[in-house]
């Protein structure tokens, strides 16, 4: 069962993505050893032979990678009430979603510390993965019942999302759905990070603030 674009892109990344925060101590005391700092060095040749310059290290971790951001972020806020913080070394030490509520949500991580699955009562459950090598998430899925539902990220070669790709299975009415939204980023804070994304007719705004 297909839904209208703009109202597939709200109704269901939000709940691929929609969690709160676990208990806190373990899992913070886990990602202070994954948190990685991606250094990206650019290489450029000057008449003299003075030739490597180095640009500012991007920071990023598996939490902010989760995310879809980069740097010393502090929050991530959408409207409807989902929220990310994160502590100076990069670890998602509070969420919340319109469905997380007092319950909040069951968070699974792999061994690398990537947060791989989520369950949030009402929200429904999440499966995650990513690319690795340039710490990108890629792919999300998510099921209720006999509805599953995956959307996959694509990127251009500078790392900007351009297309959802959604794969929508229904095994009551035996359906299996493919279809695309195109992403453009409207607009981008000083640190490279999206704050305003045009999906198809519509748009989703973020607020970000760093340390």
């Amino acid at each position: 069962m297909k839904l209208k674009p703009l109202a597939s892109f709200i109704a269901l990344l939000p709940l691929f993505f929609a969690l709160s925060c676990s208990p806190k101590s373990s899992e913070t005391e886990k990602n202070d050893e994954i948190a990685v700092v991606d250094t990206v060095v650019n290489d450029s040749v000057v008449a003299d032979n003075v030739a490597e310059s180095e640009p500012e290290p991007v920071f990023i971790t598996p939490d902010l990678a989760f995310m879809e951001v980069h740097g010393h972020v502090k929050s991530v806020e959408y409207p409807g009430g989902r929220k990310a913080v994160f502590d100076e070394k990069g670890n998602l030490v509070d969420y919340a979603t319109e469905y997380s509520g007092e319950t909040g949500v069951q968070i699974g991580r792999d061994d690398d510390g990537y947060i791989v699955s989520t369950y949030d009562g009402p929200g429904g459950s999440a499966m995650y993965d990513y690319d690795k090598e340039n710490m990108r998430l890629v792919l999300t899925a998510g099921g209720d019942g006999a509805y599953y539902s995956e959307c996959h990220l694509e990127y251009d070669e500078e790392g900007n999302i351009i297309r959802y790709n959604f794969v929508d299975e229904d095994m009551a009415e035996d359906t299996r759905d493919e279809w695309s939204l195109d992403v453009e980023i409207v607009t981008k804070d000083e640190q490279g990070n999206w704050t305003e994304l045009k999906v198809d007719d519509g748009i989703v705004k973020r607020v970000i603030v760093y340390f």
